[in-house]
C-alpha cells in the first residue's frame, strides 16, 4: 500500500514537471518573438459542437489551428479568428475539456469557433489573437 502511494506521488511530481518544462519553454520561444504552438481543444461549427485536439500556432502576426486527429484535419480549417469573449467551462464541458481552462470565443470565417485553453497558455492566445484583430 505504501509503496503504491509513492508510486503514484512519484509520478503526479514527474508529470507536474514536465508540463511546468514545457510550459516555461513556450514562455521563452514567445518572449524571443518565435512561433509557439499552444495545445488546445477547438469546437468546430463543422464537427456538430464536437471538441477536436489540436495546436494553436501562436505568433507576433499569427494564428493557425493545426490538428491532430482525422477528425480535425476534415473540418476546414478556421482563419481569421476575432476574439469575442472567454469563459468558464460547464460542467458538462468539463467531462471533454479539463475543467480547469478557459474557454475562448471567436468569430471566424467558418462560424463561430471555441478553444478549450490552459491557464499557463492563455496569455500567448489572447495576445496574438489581439494582435491579429488590429493588424
Amino acid at each position: 500500500m505504501i509503496t503504491s502511494v509513492c508510486a503514484m506521488a512519484a509520478g503526479g511530481l514527474t508529470t507536474w514537471l514536465v508540463v511546468s518544462r514545457r510550459a516555461r519553454r513556450r514562455d521563452e520561444r514567445a518572449a524571443r518573438g518565435e512561433v509557439i504552438e499552444v495545445p488546445c481543444m477547438l469546437r468546430h461549427p463543422a464537427r456538430r459542437g464536437r471538441w477536436l485536439r489540436g495546436r494553436m500556432a501562436v505568433g507576433p502576426s499569427t494564428v493557425s489551428w493545426e490538428p491532430r486527429t482525422r477528425a480535425g484535419a476534415e473540418a476546414p480549417v478556421p482563419s481569421a479568428l476575432r476574439l469575442v469573449g472567454t469563459r468558464a467551462p460547464s460542467w458538462r464541458e468539463g467531462l471533454r475539456v479539463n475543467p480547469r481552462c478557459t474557454i475562448v470565443a471567436c468569430d471566424s470565417s467558418v462560424g463561430a469557433v471555441e478553444i478549450a485553453v490552459m491557464p499557463h497558455d492563455l496569455g500567448h492566445l489572447l495576445l496574438a489573437l489581439e494582435r491579429t484583430a488590429t493588424g
